[in-house]
């Protein structure tokens, strides 16, 4: 995941935004998601029940990406967060990040595949989907998500979800759910917005924020991009994957792995899984 590296990126922007640092270390980059929602708002406890915190250690689960539950045994996440998937902790029903109570669930990987094609950078194939070795049990607090069609393209408003920091330059995770509203960015717009060299695919999709001052480019890697419906559950659409930092001062899409492009392989992995085990 190459997390050294992004960790020196983000305390160069925070010297930047403090110090006013040159145009050289100003110079905006693709990264990962950092694992933050810049400047987003606190969720309504448990209005996205399909999230999950995940860990690499179950008996010490400190949080190092997002997921979301598609079905009683199934997450979906970003390839980049997974270097060996078996034994690691999921926690489902989290609001406050840090309280594991009653409500929540907490559940052990028994298998996980990274895409094949993914090179373990920045760009296309950055998606995981990771097998629980005992159910979720759904209830008002833990739900899953809905998958789109396949290939369907979407428009509009979505909704990001993380464990966010309250500013930019502040590097520690929120405590509590964070949530920003951002619109979907089409392709060829997306395209023309970031640098000639951006590593953007059709199999990404792209959103902006609905406000400049806040930033969905540092969302939990591996979190869910959803559509939300008033009498139907929510429809994970994109999978946090990167973006430009510093996001402030970047002013440019955040980028997803678009899920639709991905339906035939998640029905692949999940048949191959039950025919060997």
């Amino acid at each position: 995941m190459k997390l050294i590296t992004v960790t020196l990126i983000v305390a160069l922007v925070a010297v930047a935004q403090g110090s006013k640092l040159t145009d050289k270390l100003s110079k905006i980059v693709p990264s990962f998601a950092t694992g933050f929602v810049i400047n987003g708002t606190e969720a309504d406890p448990h209005s996205a029940p399909y999230i999950v915190s995940l860990a690499t250690n179950p008996a010490k689960h400190s949080h190092i990406c997002g997921g979301t539950i598609i079905d009683k045994n199934w997450i979906l996440t970003a390839a980049h967060c997974i270097s060996n998937p078996v034994n690691m902790s999921a926690i489902a029903g989290l609001h406050v990040r840090a309280e594991v109570d009653e409500l929540t669930q907490q559940r052990i990987i028994d298998f996980g595949r990274v895409h094949e094609k993914y090179t373990g950078g920045v760009g296309p194939y950055d998606i995981a989907i990771l097998h629980v070795s005992e159910s979720f049990i759904f209830n008002e607090w833990v739900s899953p998500a809905t998958l789109p069609s396949r290939e369907e393209v979407h428009e509009g408003e979505t909704h990001l979800y993380g464990w966010g920091q309250p500013k930019s330059y502040i590097l520690t995770a929120s405590k509590t759910l964070q949530t920003v509203t951002t619109d979907i960015v089409n392709y060829d717009e997306c395209k023309d917005a970031l640098p000639e060299d951006a590593p953007l695919e059709p199999s990404n999709i792209c959103s902006a924020s609905q406000q400049q001052s806040k930033s969905a480019c540092n969302g939990d890697s591996g979190g869910p991009l959803v559509v939300e419906y008033d009498d139907a559950p929510s429809e994970v659409i994109g999978v946090v994957s990167w973006g430009y930092i510093p996001c402030g001062l970047a002013q440019m899409p955040s980028v997803y792995t678009r899920v639709s492009a991905y339906i035939d392989w998640i029905s692949e992995i999940k048949s191959a899984y039950y025919k060997l085990f």
